[in-house]
């Protein structure tokens, strides 16, 4: 439909709403509003057209036009839609509509969200999410909540604007409904990016709730939870110490050895582990690692890679209880298996937890041995060290040279590799420039000429 018909059928649609009584509620039984705000949104259109939408939608809602009266479309069809919520706040048909309608304006631009919170949209939400509604409206209010919460990072709006929200967000969170469930958990997702929010959330215990529904099994409410908290710890550390005190460490314990989700399960708790000791304190007091040692043992690789970078992350600590701990969990030779695969990045930190290790070895040498030292040759890490000593990566190949002229220097096999210290990975085009300067050297200069 190019501009000229839909400006036609606009027309005819604003008379028989202004001469013929057409009602807002019989607009709302056929979803006219979201239709039209469809067409104001998403299609290419003339200012004269908008200007026919907005006088439709200031009609329906009572504000009327005068003759001759120059407006902001934008503004008008904003403010006509709120004053549709308080008007009709007893009409689910209504309602229904004018919220994916709103809804369409906000996805369309932010401009749209700060326009309708300026109209004081936030307090008749509030109004609707004390009355009884159907499942319906329930997920239509809980959509247009969630894209409000979204992106508040840009065009940023006064926190008190959008606080309020956070009653319904909990509501949500609650909610028996596995579709309202999953929206109030994408809300507490887009609010983990805006950190004005964080003293009004953590005054709510929206995360507490969160980690008390990340056990609910039904529809796909589980998974988006689960997402909400990952994205919440990823994002910030604010809320970590309420989510361990909520329970979340024993919930996630249920979880970890569950094939399909234990790459994400361990992702979360490798964020936690980087909180500080005080986090890993309590993983080894929960029990949590030894279920992802059973992981490193079992899981398929990228579980096992997720489960190494827990691993990796209490080393990093240097406490010599974790250190012990992790020697104890008896997971080592899966551990160190994973220094063959092709992450550059996750071999980088199995070295450095290897380091971590035999470095505390060293506190217990009797003998002039290391029991580490000892134990990680017996499952075959000096080999893979020495394979890795060949690396063309530079920070792989010094890590592991300086872990076996530390810990292995003693050896025949160390006097053979100290022949390879001046190593540096060379690349064809080191190769070529090279040559380029030995062949200048040997030939007479000549003067340039074009």
């Amino acid at each position: 439909m190019n501009d000229e018909v839909i400006s036609e059928s606009l027309t005819r649609l604003h008379d028989n709403v202004k001469y013929n009584g057409w009602t807002v509620q019989a607009l709302a039984k056929g979803q006219i509003l979201n239709k039209i705000s469809d067409v104001y949104c998403n299609r290419m259109i003339s200012n004269a057209t908008r200007q026919l939408i907005a006088e439709i939608f200031s009609i329906t809602s009572n504000l009327g036009i005068q003759a001759n009266e120059a407006f902001n479309p934008d503004e008008k069809v904003i403010q006509a839609l709120v004053t549709n919520i308080s008007q009709f706040s007893n009409d689910e048909d209504v309602l229904c509509d004018t919220f994916q309608s709103i809804a369409c304006f906000i996805i369309r631009s932010l401009i749209y969200r700060n326009l309708a919170l300026d109209n004081a949209i936030v307090p008749e939400l509030l109004l609707i999410s004390t009355q009884p509604m159907s499942v319906l409206l329930h997920r239509s209010l809980m959509w247009l909540v969630s894209l409000f919460c979204e992106k508040l990072d840009k065009y940023s709006p006064d926190v008190e604007e959008v606080a309020p929200l956070l009653e319904i967000i909990t509501s949500g969170i609650t909610s028996t409904d596995a579709m309202v469930q999953t929206d109030a958990a994408s809300a507490c997702a887009s609010l983990a990016e805006w950190s004005p929010i964080y003293e009004h959330m953590q005054e709510q215990k929206l995360c507490s709730i969160l980690v008390a529904n990340l056990s609910n099994d039904k529809g796909n409410a589980r998974p988006k939870v689960k997402c909400a908290i990952s994205y919440i710890i990823q994002a910030t550390g604010y809320f970590t110490e309420e989510m361990i005190e909520a329970g979340l460490l024993s919930v996630l314990k249920g979880f970890v050895n569950v094939s399909y989700m234990s790459q994400e399960v361990c992702f979360i708790i490798s964020n936690i582990c980087v909180e500080g000791e005080h986090t890993i304190d309590k993983l080894i007091e929960s029990g949590v690692l030894k279920e992802v040692a059973r992981v490193m043992d079992a899981a398929e690789y990228r579980a096992r890679k997720e489960a190494a970078f827990v691993i990796c992350h209490c080393c990093a600590s240097s406490n010599r209880r974790h250190l012990e701990y992790v020697i104890e969990l008896g997971m080592l030779t899966a551990f160190t298996d994973l220094l063959t695969c092709m992450d550059v990045s996750l071999v980088s930190y199995i070295l450095d937890a290897i380091t971590s290790l035999l470095q505390f070895g060293e506190l217990y040498n009797q003998n002039n041995t290391n029991p580490v030292a000892e134990k990680l040759e017996e499952i075959g890490c000096r080999e893979k060290l020495e394979f890795l000593v060949e690396s063309q990566c530079f920070e792989i190949h010094a890590k592991a040279f300086t872990i076996l002229e530390r810990f292995y220097g003693d050896d025949e096999e160390i006097a053979a590799a100290e022949e390879i210290t001046d190593y540096q990975p060379r690349s064809t085009i080191d190769s070529t420039i090279e040559m380029l300067i030995r062949n200048s050297a040997t030939t007479t200069s000549q003067p340039f000429t074009f």
